[in-house]
């Protein structure tokens, strides 16, 4: 064994002494297993909840969506159509007519997100009460609109009016009028926003509201048979050669809601890396005390024929084991009950309330080594200013013995 590696283990681990020393190494060692787990479960928590809402708003939202840059709308292109399809992982392509309507019934009224519906557009899971199979007088609506205009029932009849028409009626003062349709299906996404606002007709309603020509949208949204988006992005961008159109990820349309989880990430990692960093100051003193305690035992070491490069390496390794020791025991609770959680659903919460009735957990290994390798570095770097203070005691002891 080394000898540096083997006088930091006695420094560590004392034969047949326990001081306050000892008791401020011990306290380092548990604050960098707490820091270290806690950053792994939050992050994986973090993971969790992101994967969770990525499947549920791609469960709504297309992977991609093309709009016209030049108009709010534009005419089908069947030969774009054909060209998007035949890209690899697309699993459906739907051409949408979407604009903002008024939903009236009895005295129940709510603006709406009036959306055109195709096969294959809303999945299967989504749907509470009735099918995906909507006539040209027949819509689908969210759960929590339901609540408000139908009281949680299917198959009543509404109005829907447009926004034209609803200015008209304002400018002569007469009532709007709208298109009778009956809700024949309601769905839940786990979105509140979705389900309250969102409304799906068929595409002639939609355009009838609208006033367009045939064949006309709003929209293109693409679908894929996984999350990765950007490739086929650039795959689409190589086709629409043309400025007219503009390609939007998924990530685009939820911005906000992005935003503000990657800045709830950022925020979360610093405020638990305070936890590694009082741990990492407890190793400094810790260090700190050893290299006054040991003033002997350096002067004996130097006598010895020990060198300064040898006395600043020894406390170095001094503190990068407790941070090892720290770190990797704080790694196997981490994982471990991120683990556990994954497979046996140890924690529970309340799914009315949130998306899931579990804390949805997903361990990303680059993440899990950067923490690591943050609370290594961290650990290095408190030994390094003690190790220069024994270093300066050594100089001071070299120069008063000559």
């Amino acid at each position: 064994m080394d000898i540096r590696l083997k006088i930091a283990l006695r420094y560590i681990f004392p034969k047949g002494k326990f001081d306050f020393i000892s008791i401020i190494t011990i306290i380092s060692i548990v604050g960098i297993i707490i820091g270290v787990a806690a950053l792994i479960i939050v992050m994986s928590i973090f993971n969790g909840f992101r994967t969770t809402m990525e499947e549920v708003i791609l469960d709504i939202d297309p992977a991609i969506r093309i709009v016209s840059n030049e108009s709010a709308y534009f005419m089908t292109d069947s030969n774009l159509l054909e060209k998007i399809k035949s890209l690899p992982d697309i699993k459906s392509v739907h051409p949408i007519l979407q604009t903002k309507a008024v939903i009236v019934n009895n005295s129940n009224i709510e603006v709406v997100d009036l959306i055109s519906n195709s096969d294959g557009l809303l999945d299967e899971k989504l749907f509470i009460y009735g099918s995906n199979k909507t006539d040209s007088n027949e819509i689908v609506v969210g759960i929590a609109l339901a609540d408000r205009l139908l009281k949680g029932t299917i198959y009543d009849t509404m109005q829907l009016i447009s926004m034209r028409s609803l200015r008209n009626s304002f400018n002569t003062l007469q009532l709007p009028s709208g298109i009778e349709v009956f809700s024949n299906a309601i769905i839940q996404t786990s979105i509140k926003d979705y389900d309250l606002t969102n409304c799906y007709a068929d595409y002639k309603i939609v355009r009838q509201i609208l006033n367009v020509s045939d064949g006309m949208i709003s929209h293109l949204d693409i679908f894929l048979t996984n999350n990765d988006s950007k490739k086929i992005t650039d795959l689409i961008n190589k086709i629409l050669i043309e400025t007219q159109y503009a390609t939007l990820t998924w990530i685009d349309l939820n911005k906000d809601l992005y935003s503000i989880m990657q800045m709830e990430r950022v925020a979360v990692f610093c405020v638990i890396s305070l936890i590694l960093l009082i741990a990492i100051f407890n190793v400094f003193a810790s260090l700190a005390l050893t290299v006054m305690e040991k003033k002997q035992e350096i002067s004996l070491l130097k006598v010895l024929g020990a060198e300064n490069k040898m006395i600043t390496h020894i406390y170095i390794i001094e503190g990068t084991i407790i941070g090892f020791i720290g770190t990797i025991i704080g790694l196997l609770v981490g994982v471990g009950l991120v683990l556990m959680q994954i497979n046996f659903n140890l924690f529970e919460i309340d799914s009315s309330v949130y998306i899931t009735s579990t804390f949805p957990m997903k361990l990303q290994i680059i993440e899990v080594v950067l923490i690591c390798i943050f609370s290594l570095f961290l650990s290095v770097l408190a030994a390094y200013f003690p190790a220069k203070v024994a270093t300066k005691q050594i100089t001071n002891i070299r120069l008063y013995n000559e």
